[in-house]
């Protein structure tokens, strides 16, 4: 059975960061995308690249608690 990638899925196995994808695991959350190794093992994925709140914590436009970046004012 192969497995059927989309072109804005990951390649590299989403546990180690290290081996190609090479098995599927579908989870409540959706599916991970795994290497031989990791699926064989049960281990988890590591990160979400995008969570709920976007990558790295990033706000929608207006709901940031930062304040803009001025520069280092030299």
């Amino acid at each position: 059975m192969s497995i059927r990638l989309s072109p804005t899925d990951a390649r590299t196995c989403e546990a180690c960061w290290r081996s190609p994808v090479a098995a599927v695991r579908h989870t409540v959350h959706g599916r991970d995308l795994l290497c031989r190794s990791c699926a064989e093992g049960g281990c988890p994925r590591r990160v979400d690249v995008f969570p709920p709140y976007g990558i790295y914590r990033l706000h929608h436009f207006g709901t940031s608690t930062q304040g803009t970046n001025k520069g280092d004012g030299r």
